[in-house]
Order: structure tokens, then sequence, then C-alpha cells
């Protein structure tokens, strides 16, 4: 039977950890593809993903990160890299822009995904208020299931291996620093020019939609 649950932090009184817990309890291959992977959100996976590797040889997972200054850290991917053997646990990122997706998934016998808001730090996984999918599928033909595992085939096969080049400060800044600067490009100037007196544009006296509402009521009057 399918399973399938919500979790936030606070409104359900479920903490998305436990959804994300969850992926490690049966044999296969996880993924996860997150924008952030901190030490505390590591610290929050780490028994369960020791347990799921050393359970089952034939037990993978595989971890999309970016690797900006303020999203990753040398700490966390060493702590990684110690667990890898026979290339079992792969460590990518996705060099193309700003990696943005928080899906998690168990590829096997006994499928199941979380997808929502939560990146993998304990501030997602147990503190904000956020808003995590938890699916169960009944077999590994289930639509659902097979379009999430599909998008993250893809989306891993356009990953690059992440190498200690990727974490020397100089360049983790420098991610950072290209990520901040796209998000302003978009948004900043606009934003200033709210911000300054001279700036500003005084709104209409009556909003455009109520002015076209009001002029209606009349015609009916």
């Amino acid at each position: 039977m399918v399973e399938q649950e919500v979790f936030d932090n606070r409104l359900t009184g479920k903490l998305v950890a436990e959804a994300v817990l969850r992926l490690f309890e049966s044999d296969g291959t996880v993924y996860l593809a997150t924008g952030y992977l901190t030490w505390s959100g590591y610290l929050t996976i780490a028994d369960s993903l020791r347990e799921f590797l050393a359970r089952n040889p034939d037990n993978r997972v595989v971890i999309v990160v970016s690797t900006g200054a303020d999203q990753f850290s040398r700490l966390v991917a060493n702590a990684i890299w110690d667990l890898d053997v026979d290339d079992r646990c792969q460590l990518l990122t996705y060099r193309d822009g700003f990696i943005h997706p928080k899906l998690y998934i168990r590829d096997g016998e006994d499928p199941a995904l979380v997808m929502g808001s939560a990146n993998l730090t304990w501030d997602g996984l147990g503190k904000n208020l956020e808003l995590a999918w938890y699916y169960r599928a009944d077999d590994t033909d289930d639509e659902i299931f097979q379009s999430h595992l599909d998008w993250m085939h893809s989306f891993v096969g356009e990953c690059d291996t992440v190498t200690p080049d990727d974490l020397r400060r100089s360049v983790r800044l420098r991610k950072t620093a290209d990520t901040w600067l796209s998000k302003g490009r978009i948004n900043l100037p606009q934003m200033v020019r709210g911000a300054l007196p001279f700036g500003r544009r005084e709104p209409p006296a009556v909003p455009p939609l109520l002015g076209e509402f009001d002029g209606a009521e009349s015609d009916d009057e």
C-alpha cells in the first residue's frame, strides 16, 4: 500500500529529519540532492548513513551538493570521503548554476522519496518551518516514484565529482560570490531604486483593479 505523509518540523509535530532517515531503513541506492549540506545536517544523518553502508555491500549513496563557502565545508567532504569504499559513497556537484532542488530518494525493492523545501542542515531538518512530502511506493513501477527517479538520474548525469580543488577557500568564496551576485543582478537594482526616496514612484490614488470593480458596481446601480 502506498504511504505518504507531510513533515514540517512544527505544525505537524513531525521533524523532516524523521522522513529523511527513513530512506536509510531499507536497502538500495539513496540519492541526496541539496543546496546546503552543513556539519549539523551531516551529523543528523551520519549514524544512519554509516549503518546503511555497513549493512549491505550493495548499498550506495550519491550526494549532490553545492560547494559554496556558505553551503558546504571541507569538514563534511572529508567525513563523506572517509565513508567511501569501492565508490559506494559518491560526492558530486552541479557546475552549471545554483543548486536549489531538495530531493532525497531511495531506489531499490522498497522505493521511497522525500521532497520539499528542506536542505540538509539542522535548521532545515529540525528547526525551520519547512514542508516536506514523504512518499513510499508499492513497487518500482510506481509512476510518481519513477518520475522523480528519472529526474534524479538526469540530474546526476549532469554532475561532476567533487575534488579537493573545489574545496579550496578561494574557490568556495568565489562560488559563493558568483551565486549572490547572480541573484543581485536580477533583484538588487530594483530593490535599491525602491528603497531610495528619489527612486520611488507614487502609488496610484486608486488601485486599477479596485477602480474597475468600483465602476462596475456603479453601473449596476
